[in-house]
């Protein structure tokens, strides 16, 4: 069965093995000789095997399988190792020398942030006197508020200095790793420019379809804010084009809060419906070989020049590939494809063009979806059948929802800890108001010349969307509307896909060792579940978190944890920075503050077990002891006016720590100082959180 099943869908095989090899080349990093080596030899393995007797090559032919799939897998590692900008020869860390400056072009629209504007970058030139050497490379770009930052928009074209740093991280325990994401993006340094440190050039080298693209999305934004207006229009521009840059941020949590956050992500929910109108546009073509081709070209054409206006997200290309597929089957080819076979395909094309979008969590939950829609969604309708078609059509809905959910609920776990439990309702209620809304943004889009119309089509749309912002809000705030502090590890989620693929086939199949997998499965997932437990009660840590302008240091010992917390800790920073770590660690008791010592005016001691820390926030004392006091961490908080020579002559540190609450110019000066007198430090703001064991 699952032979025979793989025939008819080779391209399953493919991703298999292609997906293999990025996942071992991405966190293995094997280099490239080793690569090469596994597939010479599989490659001789193949050679050698194909002179072999008929019955020899039969009977051992499970190697042959084997060979083949390491040579998909080594060209998998290949994949990673060629498409890293790094190991292009015009990648700008590799030719940059001090006093150079860099020409970027501005790849995103500019983002109001607390403190600063943010933007992506991508580096065109090393500008070293009046030489411009071509470079590569995207660059994370934080600009000082002001009001010529402010009028930067996408596509402008700066003159900046070099002085990029590597992509900063927070390492709080469980909390988003920022570094990594960036990683994944190919961005690899990030750069703070205050207002004298870029400077804005008049040209701007655009080929003809970024200048349409331009145009095109800069007409939508201009008439959905014209005739709808308000947050509303941020909500359309999402909708419409995937412009998430001006959604309230509130807005966004409601919708995330009620797993209906997919309508605001341009998906391949959106492209279904333009692909169903594109068909419904064009019924009235002759049904001939010559005009279902021109048919299938313009759909084909279409689709992407859509897919390019949106920006080319991973679940937008996802569709986009496959509607491309289906329509060449369709109207070209004239044959209908296996729907395995073209997800698989689809996915091996994009991670052919570019190998970190499997790390991408919209392009997981994207195929995901699609995948347990195609294998579950019939099974599950034909399971109630009513004779009212407004009851059919109300549980075909339900199904198609509940079916969505069946492979993505254990990703979804993993990467937000957190799970919808009014999804089912907030998707039965916003996707047919938002597909509404979609098609009525493409018909003022039609008409946005004809202000006496697009007014009336823009104000009704605004009443839908106003509509379906307060029917989300009111779900989201039901009582147990969100199942939140949920901690999957990657163990309980292989264990928990073992689960449901060991069900499906002994339902759907009959295939009874379907069921012994699924008792495995749910064995192994209880049994690490116990050690996972075990480990919890008898870990014992010491936390510094990474928080700006804040001092909090956890002693966690077992579930409990005691904890010192600095002036002003809001229930924002604990939410963002805190209870993701509590989560992480199984923390279910905050016991107090730990006990502190008193030594000397400014200082603090904490003792946990066998372990201090002496955390200094304030000037040193006149007087030195006799004695060096010995300590085994010494945290420098809140720019103490120290240094670190004298605190040699007071204390006896293991190691020294500079937690974020300080400035960025103190640290770098005790970091020389450490250097010089070769003392061991860390510095928060620069690694991470500091987590020790003990």
């Amino acid at each position: 069965m699952f032979v025979s099943f793989l025939k008819g869908a080779p391209f399953l095989r493919l991703i298999i093995g292609v997906s293999a090899g990025i996942f071992i080349q991405i966190f293995l990093s094997l280099n490239v000789p080793m690569i090469l080596a596994v597939m010479a030899f599989a490659g001789v393995l193949l050679f050698v095997s194909a002179r072999l007797p008929l019955v020899v090559r039969y009977r051992y032919d499970w190697w042959r399988g084997i060979a083949l799939q390491c040579l998909v897998a080594g060209s998998g590692c290949l994949l990673v190792v060629l498409s890293d900008v790094r190991y292009h020869g015009y990648y700008f860390e590799n030719s940059v020398q001090a006093g150079d400056l860099l020409q970027v072009r501005l790849e995103e629209p500019v983002q109001a942030k607390k403190k600063t504007f943010k933007t992506i970058a991508q580096v065109r030139y090393v500008v070293r006197g009046n030489m411009r050497i071509p470079a590569k490379g995207r660059l994370l770009v934080y600009l000082q508020i002001d009001s010529n930052a402010r009028r930067l928009r996408q596509g402008d074209q700066l003159l900046i200095k070099n002085n990029s740093v590597p992509v900063s991280r927070s390492g709080n325990p469980g909390a988003f790793d920022h570094r990594s994401y960036c990683e994944w993006q190919q961005i690899y340094r990030q750069v703070y420019l205050q207002q004298d440190a870029w400077h804005l050039l008049q040209e701007r080298e655009e080929s003809s379809i970024q200048r349409w693209l331009h145009v095109s999305r800069g007409y939508c934004l201009q008439t959905l804010q014209q005739y709808i207006g308000g947050r509303e229009a941020a909500l359309a521009a999402a909708l419409l084009i995937g412009y998430r840059y001006d959604l309230d941020p509130e807005m966004v949590q409601d919708y995330t809060n009620t797993g209906i956050v997919h309508i605001i992500a341009i998906s391949g929910m959106h492209l279904a419906l333009i692909y169903g109108a594109l068909l419904w546009l064009l019924r009235w073509w002759p049904a001939q070989r010559f005009a279902d081709m021109l048919k299938g070209i313009l759909i084909i054409v279409l689709l992407w020049a859509f897919t390019l206006l949106t920006g080319g997200a991973a679940s937008v290309l996802r569709a986009t590939v496959m509607f491309t597929f289906l329509t060449l089957g369709k109207f070209l080819l004239q044959r209908h494809t296996n729907v395995y076979n073209t997800l698989a395909a689809s996915a091996f094309l994009l991670l052919c063009y570019e190998p970190r979008l499997l790390l991408d969590v919209g392009f997981q939950l994207s195929y995901l979806a699609v995948l347990s829609i195609v294998v579950a969604y019939r099974r599950l309708y034909y399971q109630l059948r009513f004779d009212n078609k407004y009851l059919n059509r109300l549980w075909d809905m339900t199904a198609l929802t509940l079916a969505a959910q069946l492979f993505t609920l254990p990703v979804s776990l993993y990467y937000f800890h957190q799970f919808p439990l009014y999804f089912l309702p907030a998707n039965m209620m916003a996707v047919p108001l938002s597909t509404v809304v979609l098609y009525g943004e493409l018909l003022l889009l039609i008409v946005g010349r004809i202000p006496a119309i697009a007014v009336m089509v823009g104000s009704l749309l605004k009443m839908i969307m106003q509509l379906m912002n307060t029917l989300v809000n009111q779900i989201g705030h039901l009582p147990g509307a969100l199942m939140a502090d949920t901690q999957l590890p990657l163990f309980s989620v292989l264990c928990l896909y073992a689960c449901i693929g060991g069900l499906l086939l002994w339902m759907m199949h009959q295939w009874k060792p379907g069921l012994y997998v699924l008792l495995l499965a749910m064995t192994s997932w209880s049994v690490g579940s116990m050690f996972l437990r075990l480990n919890e009660q008898h870990q014992r840590k010491m936390v510094v978190y990474n928080i700006p302008g804040h001092t909090v240091v956890d002693m966690v010992s077992g579930r409990r944890a005691w904890r010192l917390t600095g002036k002003g800790i809001t229930d924002t920073v604990y939410d963002r920075y805190l209870r993701p770590a509590y989560v992480y660690y199984g923390i279910g008791e905050i016991a107090g503050t730990c006990a502190e010592e008193s030594l000397f005016p400014g200082f603090r001691v904490l003792v946990a077990g066998n372990k201090r820390l002496v955390i200094v926030d304030s000037i040193l004392p006149k007087r030195y002891p006799e004695k060096k006091l010995r300590t085994d961490y010494l945290l420098l908080s809140h720019n103490p006016h120290v240094d670190i020579k004298q605190l040699e002559k007071i204390f006896d540190a293991a190691y020294y720590i500079f937690d974020a609450s300080n400035s960025l110019r103190n640290i770098q000066r005790w970091k020389s100082d450490c250097y010089v007198l070769t003392l061991r430090f860390f510095s928060v703001p620069d690694q991470g959180a500091y987590v020790v064991n003990f």
